[in-house]
């Protein structure tokens, strides 16, 4: 039986699993494979249509901005403001120039929504002209766009007739030179682009967020407000797209918002769930089939083979079996109960009768030094004088000759009559030794009617007299006795000390307590094997060295309510 290992899972736990595996997870493949592939194709589908949805907006940013360039050359193809200027190059009139373009500007841009603010800043005449949108009075944003001037100059000044994307306080210009017939710039013309309204297209496209714009290689992102927040460089996103106009590259990059396919798609939740409910009754009403045929049954077999364990020997189960198989288990099993219990009760008697006989035995060893230096004891005392002492002592000695040869046949006595035994032999021993002997007795008052087997404490008390207290002449030694968790727990604690190899010895004389060699400490000896014939592996003896100098002897066993 000590041999078999006991498996780490149940029957019951084995067959739920295997229902599981065997129900269960084929659907749960399906439905993962089923998932991944939804997710997948989902997945491709959202990008495809955020790669058709950035294209489409980006396309409309284009034709705006090619718009936009369209409307910048046609200040210099219509020829207004050019013919304005060369007038005023010949006659000096710096109103009528002012006058001839802002009517131009007024007439051609005042309706266009993309452009905050359009303006032709002369390179040498001090006749600027500026439109707003629709032709709303904004002086900050005038104000704006004539302190910006003298720096697009600048920035112009090597531009030729090409068209610049120009950032500055926020804004962003789209500027383009104006030639005269010897082809030298001698103005610029101006517009201040609303990004945002030119990048609202993009707004579009979905599932994606951190959105940085890129035109002519300026990173930046737009505020709440529509404002430009410039950027040092462009970050990394996780999508890019890229559109050309007329020469001008715009860009935006973006980081992809998580695709839930769950949560886009509730309709698929519900059709899980809806599969879960037709495949749960089913599992159930399997389980239930598994319990009462199976489990159940096993779990009686499982409970009578405890209790038979725990002492019941005969017990029969009386359920009814659920089917043939368990019925035949059921037979065989009241059939070994039965057996089990006649086998062991011829066993019981067979060892009762036998550890009789061997308690008999042990109980007539008795120490036959002890007898001698007893009677040389009473024969000292007896010829200096004679006085009640010497009686004491004989009393004693007759009270331990009675324990050890038990007339009366018990091999359980109270504790109270076996420490009457530990007494007289303490009697004699405070006789030899004298007051340099000293012993202090911690019996509970409640334990002395309990029931000890003969002579289990005075061997080791004498034990520990001859091999310590003797040879020391004299010591402390203290008895104890007490219930500690349903169990006798006799202690003898005396002065003393052990040598490695006296431990050794003491060990290996427990370990040998079925040996009949003679040796040193045989009432040690005999004690643990009276433990082991009466109580088995539940009466234990262990001698140790507590503390430097004090020797503590323990024997425990199984405590019994009445003397038997």
């Amino acid at each position: 039986m000590n041999g078999v290992k006991k498996s780490g899972v149940s029957l019951k736990m084995g067959l739920m699993i295997t229902i599981v595996i065997c129900w269960l997870l084929p659907i749960a493949i399906v439905v993962t494979l089923a998932g991944m592939l939804l997710s997948s194709n989902y997945t491709q589908s959202v990008r495809h249509g955020l790669d058709a949805s950035a294209s489409n907006g980006l396309g409309l940013v284009r034709m705006q901005l090619e718009d936009a360039v369209s409307d910048s050359k046609a200040v210099s193809y219509d020829g207004v403001v050019k013919a304005a200027y060369a007038s005023w190059w010949q006659s000096g009139d710096t109103a009528a120039l002012y006058g001839a373009v802002n009517d131009y500007l007024s007439q051609n841009f005042t309706r266009e929504e993309l452009y905050k603010a359009v303006f032709v800043t002369f390179w040498e005449a001090d006749a600027d002209a500026y439109v707003l949108s629709q032709g709303a009075t904004n002086y900050s944003l005038l104000r704006r766009c004539q302190a910006g001037a003298g720096q697009i100059v600048d920035l112009m000044a090597d531009a030729d007739t090409d068209i610049r994307m120009i950032f500055l306080d926020g804004e962003m210009y789209m500027a383009r030179n104006l030639l005269d017939n010897s082809f030298t710039p001698y103005a610029s013309v101006v517009m201040m682009v609303d990004v945002a309204d030119l990048l609202r297209p993009l707004e579009a496209v979905s599932r994606i967020r951190d959105i940085c714009y890129t035109i002519d290689g300026q990173p930046f992102r737009l505020d709440e407000g529509g404002g430009i927040a410039l950027l040092d460089a462009e970050p990394a996103g996780d999508v890019r797209y890229t559109v050309q106009a007329e020469g001008h590259e715009v860009s935006f990059s973006a980081a992809l918002e998580p695709i839930d396919l769950w949560r886009d798609m509730p309709w698929l939740r519900r059709a899980i769930a809806g599969v879960s409910l037709l495949v749960l009754p089913l599992l159930v009403m399997m389980i239930v089939l598994f319990t009462r045929h199976v489990t159940r049954p096993v779990e009686t077999l499982a409970q009578a083979n405890r209790l038979v364990q725990s002492g019941q020997r005969g017990y029969e189960i009386v359920q009814a079996p659920p089917n043939a198989e368990f019925a035949s288990l059921y037979g065989h099993f009241n059939d070994m109960s039965a057996e089990l219990k006649r086998q062991f009760e011829r066993l019981y008697l067979e060892q009762q009768a036998t550890q009789r006989a061997q308690i008999k035995a042990l109980q007539s060893q008795i120490n036959p030094h002890f007898l001698n230096n007893t009677l040389e004891t009473i024969n000292w005392e007896a010829r200096m004088a004679g006085n009640e002492r010497v009686s004491a002592m004989i009393e004693a000695l007759s009270t331990m000759l009675n324990a050890a040869l038990d007339r009366d046949g018990r091999t359980q006595i109270p504790l109270s009559e076996e420490m009457g035994y530990v007494d007289a032999y303490l009697y004699i021993i405070h006789e030899r030794l004298g007051d340099g002997f000293r012993v202090r007795k911690e019996i509970d008052d409640d334990v002395l009617d309990r029931p000890v087997p003969r002579l289990i404490l005075q061997p080791i008390v004498e034990n520990a007299v001859e091999h310590d207290i003797t040879a020391r002449r004299g010591g402390d030694l203290c008895v104890r006795a007490c219930l500690r968790e349903g169990r006798m727990v006799l202690e003898v604690e005396h002065d003393g000390s052990m040598t490695p190899e006296d431990q050794e010895r003491i060990r290996q004389l427990l370990l040998q307590s079925e040996s009949n060699e003679a040796g040193g400490q045989v009432g040690l000896r005999n004690v643990n094997r009276r433990l082991k014939l009466i109580y088995g592996a539940a009466g234990t003896l262990s001698v140790a060295e507590t503390a430097p100098g004090v020797i503590l002897a323990r024997v425990e066993f199984p405590a019994a309510s009445d003397t038997e």
